[in-house]
């Protein structure tokens, strides 16, 4: 009679492997509920964060002597933008702010406005298209403008701020640069040749392609390029020497694109106090010999946040030395600027 046997290591040999795939599948399950969980908490957090946030930036006026809308001028000033909770670009909404000036016009329980500037300036278009908004505002109302600067309100900030009735500055603020500027070009063309590439642009007009990263940079260009900023430099001058009441040469010696510390603005009459923004705030109302129950109303632009955004942040926070250091040159805009890139 023959007898089967078995194998007592046979057992020992295939649980391993049966262990092995276990864990596989475990880690793979463990790793898509993660995975499922994060695109449910975000997509709960971007829905729940729009609502909450757009909800929130409304400011409720519920006082009898009138109201200061404190509007935020932070960050780059761009033209166009729309601001996230994870954008890299501060508050700043040009369209919002155009909007939110304009609704204070007719708002007859609105006295006054305090600009809140925090900003090294941006486009010539945007930051000039804001300052003549604001200037409607004071010949339609006969209202107050004052501008606190935080710590920074250079170039298109200090342009700004320049048609404001009075200017008080954080002793700790960086303004000035008074100046205009069109970026800096590069010139690659001697770069491609060394290495055998060759490009063609086709267009008419010897100056049409001013600028291109691929052809010289002439003498010519260069001047035709000067000619428009000096008519650009030449407007944020006038801004200045009208909104400080000084003559365009006293500007001109001081607008050489430096700049200022409060106590040197101050000095040179481009600014009014030093000073901390609750003292700036008593400062109106003690001008203005207001009641001390005049309320200061913060207006911010809607704030919306969505699924992207966050991948967009991981996407950041994983990216190369190298694009972190230039995620930090990077001009958030292209064109003429009133813009300081020092800092």
């Amino acid at each position: 009679m023959s007898e089967n046997y078995a194998n007592p290591n046979q057992g020992e040999r295939t649980q391993p492997k049966k262990k092995h795939g276990c864990l596989i599948a475990l880690v793979i399950g463990v790793a898509l509920a993660m995975i499922g969980t994060f695109i449910v908490i975000a997509s709960i957090l971007a829905f729940a964060g729009r609502y909450i946030t757009n909800q929130m930036q409304t400011p409720i006026y519920t006082g009898s002597d009138g109201f200061v809308a404190v509007l935020h001028v932070e960050g780059a000033i761009v033209s166009a933008q729309s601001t996230s909770i994870l954008g890299e670009t501060g508050t700043y909404n040009q369209q919002f702010l155009m909007e939110t000036v304009a609704s204070l016009s007719s708002n007859p329980d609105n006295v006054g406005i305090m600009l809140f500037i925090d900003t090294p300036g941006g486009e010539v278009y945007a930051t000039d298209e804001l300052y003549l908004q604001l200037q409607l505002y004071k010949e339609a109302t006969g209202r107050p403008v004052y501008a606190y600067c935080a710590s920074m309100a250079a170039s298109g900030g200090y342009y700004i701020a320049a048609g404001s009735d009075k200017i008080l500055m954080n002793r700790n603020c960086i303004t000035g640069s008074i100046g205009v500027t069109a970026g800096t070009s590069l010139d690659i063309s001697g770069f491609l040749e060394e290495h055998g590439i060759k490009t063609t642009s086709i267009y008419v007009g010897k100056n049409k392609a001013m600028g291109s990263l691929y052809e010289e940079f002439t003498e010519e260009q260069k001047a035709i390029y000067l000619s428009v900023l000096e008519e650009t430099y030449d407007q944020f001058v006038d801004v200045v020497a009208v909104g400080r009441d000084m003559d365009v040469e006293a500007v001109t010696a001081l607008a050489d694109g430096r700049i200022f510390s409060p106590k040197q603005a101050l000095e040179n009459g481009l600014i009014d106090g030093i000073m901390g923004y609750t003292e700036a705030r008593l400062l109106l109302i003690e001008d203005m010999s207001w009641s001390q129950d005049v309320q200061f109303l913060d207006y911010l632009p809607p704030v919306e946040t969505s699924l992207s955004d966050l991948f967009l942040l991981f996407k950041k926070n994983g990216g190369t030395d190298l694009e972190t250091y230039l995620s930090y040159t990077d001009i958030p805009f292209e064109g003429l600027a009133y813009y300081y890139e020092g800092l």
